[in-house]
């Protein structure tokens, strides 16, 4: 422990006390002499009395002065005793307290000098620690332990100008790292004499936390970035690998709808002919397992685009009479054959979407009421909402029982409820669709459906900006589809000979003339051959060595002088080729090619 002496104002007291007390003892021996001479040269038996008188009260006086002084000096003595024993115990005390702290603790004067510290406070600086003595300089101390670098974090001279800099201002703590890697928090604040106390605190084990701390943050940022790594490659992986599945797709599709478009137009012309009993539903058969075939391929494909992102929305504003109206057209026949009665409420509303998959969606709606009710009615319409619009497929079927109504948008998810028409069993796909396809325009679906009363299906979508609506023309009534292509003359390019073959025999049970080639150079001959133009042309799409139907239709064209009706047939359902039958004026048929629909496509162009 290092302390400084104590104050000397006790001991001055004691020793005035003394020399006043020797003062008298002078003054009363003067006295003494003084009266003493009187006597030896006056004499006096009466002077004498009088004179010992006038000394013994003088005596006694100062006597009582001085016993009185004495009393006091001995009271002062037994105060200072007690005053001594009084500091000596508090200042044991105080010193025991310091010691008994965990931490360091130094004590300064007003002119920056040690007054005392313990033995924790030493143990920081062991270089200096011998030096270290009451009296000691602030400044000379931080000096002594920068120069037996005595710290190592900031460097000691570093170290110096920032503990002074912060001596200087005491604002928040000071910390420092020592020699021998302990750490150190030092918390100062002045008294009110104008010294300075200050705490020196070990934070060893709490830096030491704070660095595993870190390290552990580092190590898991390490080790988040090495898994989000592998998420991105596993996601490119699985991205390409869906690219991939909807290449083979695509292109197993494409190879596997060819035959299959052969077959379903070679059973279509077996259809159209009058078949003995046993034949004719041989034929039936067949068709019913070629559109099974059909259906399922071209769902398969579908959802692989969809789940691949090889589908890019292209929405638009448009009147919904453009989706609603060609699907009643569509699935009038289907209805009446099963004696549906089905009714579409037609809507002047423009919807915000994408035309062509907004209509996937109804499609299907209408497809699944038609395919469960038996002898009932569907209708559709549309109710306005805050959301939009919703439209809505309502039947009167057997409905759907609650904990079956989210599974049905599984795939190959199918309920056993009898269906109308075995040919429209179904994959248990075209609700997956629907969902894939409604997430990605970001249009709600909902189903409503009570067990044996019916369901309703329904797809919200947003309104669009409405326009100026046009009068329409009146254009007279259609004659039978079957009567308006009597006679017609088609030019059909195909690089296949069994779908040629097909395509004449089902052009000629509907009593059109057919003239076919199987590349561009040869459907110019032909066409140069024949004795009037045709009326239509049918192009597949993909023909050999690279040739395009798209282009083999422009160099028809040209060498007819006029713009042929044409009809583009392929298996590739991509917008690109979409947007580039329509930059040709050429419409669009999906292999395998449905006969009804077909039917429909020539009517309305040679019409």
């Amino acid at each position: 422990m290092r302390t400084l002496a104590l104050p000397k104002s006790d001991a001055d007291r004691i020793a005035d006390l003394e020399r006043e007390n020797a003062k008298l003892q002078r003054i009363n021996k003067v006295l003494m002499d003084r009266v003493e001479r009187s006597m030896d040269f006056q004499g006096g038996a009466f002077s004498l009395f009088q004179t010992a008188i006038v000394l013994e009260n003088k005596i006694r006086e100062r006597t009582l002065e001085v016993e009185r002084a004495l009393h006091k000096l001995e009271d002062s003595n037994r105060d200072l005793a007690r005053a001594k024993e009084l500091a000596e115990t508090m200042r044991t005390r105080l010193f025991e307290a310091i010691e008994s702290v965990n931490e360091g603790f130094a004590l300064f004067d007003s002119a920056d000098r040690l007054v005392l510290c313990n033995r924790k406070y030493l143990s920081y600086w062991p270089g200096v620690a011998d030096r270290i003595q009451a009296g000691i300089r602030f400044s000379e101390l931080v000096a002594m332990v920068a120069s037996a670098d005595g710290v190592c974090d900031p460097p000691p001279d570093l170290w110096l100008r920032e503990r002074m800099e912060h001596r200087h201002d005491m604002r928040g703590v000071f910390i420092n790292q020592l020699a021998d890697g302990r750490w150190i928090q030092v918390n100062e604040r002045r008294t009110r004499d104008g010294g300075v106390v200050g705490v020196y605190t070990d934070i060893t084990d709490i830096k030491e936390d704070e660095a595993r701390r870190r390290e552990s943050e580092q190590a898991e940022k390490t080790a988040l970035m090495l898994l989000n790594d592998q998420l991105q490659q596993a996601k490119a992986q699985a991205d390409q690998a869906n690219l991939s599945k909807t290449r083979f797709i695509a292109a197993a599709s494409h190879d596997l709808l060819q035959p299959l478009n052969a077959a379903r137009l070679f059973v279509s012309a077996l259809s159209d002919l009058e078949q003995p009993g046993a034949s004719g539903e041989l034929v039936e058969n067949v068709d019913l397992a070629l559109a099974s075939v059909e259906d399922l391929l071209s769902a398969l494909l579908d959802i692989s685009k969809l789940d691949a992102g090889a589908v890019t929305p292209e929405v638009t504003d448009f009147p919904l009479r453009g989706v609603l109206l060609p699907l009643a057209t569509e699935y009038a026949a289907i209805a009446a054959e099963r004696g549906i009665r089905l009714r579409v409420v037609a809507s002047g509303s423009v919807v915000r979407s994408d035309m062509r998959l907004l209509r996937r969606i109804v499609q299907n709606f209408l497809s699944n009421a038609l395919r469960y009710v038996q002898g009932g009615r569907v209708v559709v319409g549309c109710r306005r909402c805050a959301e939009g619009l919703r439209i809505e497929v309502w039947d009167n079927g057997p409905g759907i029982p609650a904990d079956k109504i989210t599974e049905i948008f599984q795939e190959f998810r199918r309920l056993d409820t009898p269906v109308t028409h075995g040919r429209d069993r179904g994959i248990g796909l075209g609700l997956a669709i629907v969902e894939r396809v409604a997430r990605m325009l970001d249009h709600p679906i909902t189903v409503r459906s009570t067990l044996g009363k019916g369901s309703v299906f329904a797809v919200t979508v947003p309104r669009g900006a409405e326009r100026r609506a046009t009068r329409p023309l009146c254009a007279p009534a259609p004659r039978p589809l079957t009567d308006r292509l009597a006679g017609t003359s088609v030019l059909v390019l195909d690089n296949e000979p069994a779908v040629v073959a097909g395509m004449e025999a089902l052009l000629r049970g509907w009593s059109c003339h057919v003239v076919s080639a199987m590349s561009g150079d040869q459907a110019l001959i032909r066409l140069a051959a024949m004795e009037r133009l045709p009326d239509l042309l049918i192009a597949d799409y993909h023909l050999d060595d690279g040739a395009l139907g798209v282009n083999e239709v422009t160099r028809l064209r040209a060498a007819c002088g006029r713009n042929l009706p044409a009809i583009l047939i392929t298996a590739n359902r991509t917008p690109e080729l979409a947007d580039e039958a329509k930059a040709a004026d050429c419409l669009v048929l999906n292999k395998p090619v449905k006969p009804a629909q077909l039917r429909a496509v020539m009517s309305g162009l040679v019409g």
